[in-house]
């Protein structure tokens, strides 16, 4: 019988949070692909007058006539081009049936982030024609070799690209998007709140005199009037429980070097995931004041604005 793991409530806790950030991004991205929608569109269209070039569409006969024998109708599964012009859009669903992601047709033709959700209306025919050959060829390959393939199949895959698609947001995120996800936090603060604007790349100026940049030792940087470092932020968006410590390592010896040059420097550790011997050595330690749950303030609202109003409360007030 396998032996339970001693508990580490820190790790809990941050493990926790991390999977409900991810749920949430996984449920609110399903919903904004309106896939449903997409669905009951194309079922709704009225088929009866489309002209099927199977050659040149880049369908085979052995796929069309199988996709007929399950009981689909054409247009459910294959592109034509026709469909496409009059509703670009749709290329959201036939790319998904392909699975295909939007980097990935952009990289076989041109981006269709535009057309799917309709900022664009106008599909050249070249184009519409372009983007059935390629989709239809990967989906035919599909038919020919799945086994009791129909309809259903396909639209289940929908649904497994755009899951695809949400655990790259979620690692790009969490991970290497993390310093950026930060800063797009930030940055909607100090202009929402008419605070400043930008100073540059990756710079704020505030109206009190206040900078604030993101780099790399530290992560986020506030510099008050006189040019004096008064905020640091260290970020750590990692979930791999093995390097917790190290991670924190990492921000403690860029702590000590803000520390050192201002003994009042407020420092700020984010991370994801934190352990009971990563939360004892940072009291230990005393080199930071606050840490957050860095998954909880890029996901749960009142995280977030407890984290921008902590920070800006500092801004405001800094200490004497």
């Amino acid at each position: 019988m396998p032996r339970m793991r001693q508990t580490d409530v820190a790790l809990l806790e941050a493990l926790t949070r991390a999977y409900a950030a991810r749920a949430k991004l996984f449920h609110r991205g399903v919903m904004g692909s309106k896939v449903d929608l997409l669905i009951a569109e194309i079922d709704s269209i009225d088929d009866s007058q489309l002209q099927w070039e199977l050659r040149r569409f880049g369908i085979t006969q052995s796929a069309f006539r199988r996709l007929e024998l399950a009981g689909g109708r054409a247009h459910q599964v294959f592109l034509h081009p026709s469909v496409l012009q009059e509703r670009p859009h749709l290329i959201a669903y036939y790319r998904n049936i392909a699975t295909i992601s939007q980097k990935g047709i952009s990289q076989i033709l041109f981006p269709t982030h535009s057309y799917e959700t309709r900022q664009s209306t106008q599909l050249p025919r070249k184009d519409a024609l372009a983007l059935s050959r390629a989709l239809n060829s990967v989906i035919c390959h599909v038919i020919d070799t799945v086994p009791d393939y129909d309809v259903s199949v396909s639209r289940k895959a929908i649904l497994a690209e755009i899951g695809t698609q949400l655990q790259g947001t979620w690692v790009n995120v969490v991970g290497q998007g993390a310093s950026r996800a930060v800063e797009e936090i930030i940055r909607a603060h100090v202009e929402g709140s008419m605070l400043g604007g930008t100073a540059g790349r990756r710079k704020y100026r505030l109206h009190n005199g206040w900078s604030i940049v993101f780099g790399s030792e530290p992560d986020v940087a506030f510099f008050d009037a006189k040019g004096v470092k008064q905020i640091a932020v260290e970020i750590k968006g990692s979930l791999d429980v093995a390097g917790a410590q190290t991670r924190y390592g990492e921000a403690k010896k860029s702590f000590a070097k803000q520390v050192a040059e201002n003994p009042r420097c407020h420092t700020v550790y984010l991370a994801s995931c934190f352990t009971d011997a990563v939360i004892r050595q940072i009291r230990a330690d005393g080199q930071v004041r606050e840490w957050f749950n860095l998954t909880s303030i890029l996901y749960d609202d009142r995280e977030r604005t407890r984290f921008v109003d902590r920070l800006f409360h500092i801004v405001s007030a800094p200490p004497g």
